[in-house]
């Protein structure tokens, strides 16, 4: 219990810092929940008062990290996620970290998630739906002093962040070398993207070009995450449309490779992503190549630059470097 002087001290703070007597404790006593403006204000008026005892340093104050993903179950997004639950355990125990999930294709819910946290944050972490729609939003939470970080996506015309992802020009230039590398023969190839909206996949639609609109004529058909019609849609590809290469920029279906399965003329197919079903295909030879963009290492990335740039240069999660492309085939499982 406290005694009456500790008491009335408590009181002149609060008083002087202009906060209640229950925030003054809660800073003082280091138990988190005040936004650091306040916190600020709570040891600023006691070192004036002359508080008798030692104050906590600001830095100390809670801060919270907001993390904004699209809310979508394929496995990187799954995988992405829980890397931020295994790496966000690590943080210093000033640090909150929020994971938020948004629907995707709704620019105007992702824009008031940006602008209108529901809480005071010191950095947001985001993987950025329409790319550079945007950028004008994580912008202005910039100029307010938020830190800022993406993942997947950098994106467009936006400075004074980092990105923690893969370079998806490369990534696409890096699938047209191994797909023009493979194949033998003239045809048609298609490119497979889940949607058009997401600037990853128009990035990495544009390396693939650069890379074999040479040789070959190439078809882009958005599928929408509509996994069941993907069967009949390779089907036809290849029956009517002379395909001989597929280029899937962000699927895990079981549709494409038991549709190709089936095929005495398998295309070559170059997929995204190391999941257990695109594992599987490439162990039993439907699958050519896997380009992975290393989700663990992405959130582990964007964590630990975020910490830097809030000064915590004293704590560290593990030596991190930037995420990088990784290319896997039947050999190097």
């Amino acid at each position: 219990m406290k005694s009456k002087s500790s008491r009335a001290s408590h009181e002149a703070i609060a008083l002087a810092a202009d906060v209640s007597v229950s925030t003054v404790d809660r800073v003082l006593n280091e138990r988190g929940g005040v936004t650091e403006e306040k916190a600020r204000r709570v040891v600023q008026a006691a070192a004036k008062l002359g508080f008798v005892r030692v104050l906590p340093e600001i830095w100390h104050t809670t801060k919270r990290i907001e993390v904004i993903l699209p809310k979508n179950s394929t496995p990187f997004w799954q995988s992405l996620d829980e890397a931020f639950v295994r790496h966000g355990a690590a943080l210093p125990r000033h640090y909150v970290l929020q994971r938020t999930h948004l629907r995707e294709n709704d620019v105007a819910l992702w824009r008031r998630a940006i602008l209108n946290p529901a809480a005071p944050r010191a950095a947001l972490i985001i993987a950025a739906d329409a790319g550079a729609e945007m950028a004008p939003a994580l912008q202005e939470v910039m100029d307010r002093g938020e830190i800022v970080a993406t993942l997947t996506t950098e994106i467009p015309g936006l400075s004074g962040h980092t990105h923690s992802g893969i370079d998806n020009v490369a990534a696409g230039r890096t699938a047209g070398k191994l797909m023009a590398g493979l194949l033998r023969r003239e045809g048609v190839l298609a490119v497979l993207p889940p949607h058009e909206r997401r600037v990853e996949h128009t990035q990495r639609i544009e390396g693939f070009r650069q890379m074999v609109a040479d040789r070959f004529e190439v078809q882009v058909h958005p599928t929408y995450d509509r996994n069941h019609r993907l069967s009949s849609l390779v089907t036809n590809l290849l029956d009517q449309q002379g395909v001989v290469g597929v280029y899937d920029t962000g699927h895990d279906s079981v549709e494409i490779g038991e549709t190709l399965r089936r095929r005495a003329d398998r295309p070559v197919w170059i997929a995204h992503e190391k999941s257990s079903v695109h594992q599987l295909y490439l162990k039993t030879g439907i699958l050519d190549f896997v380009l992975d963009q290393d989700p663990d290492r992405q959130a582990s990335h964007a964590l630990l630059d975020v910490l830097k740039r809030c000064q915590e240069e004293k704590f560290r999660l593990v030596p991190v470097h930037r995420p990088e492309l990784r290319i896997y085939c039947s050999e190097n499982l």
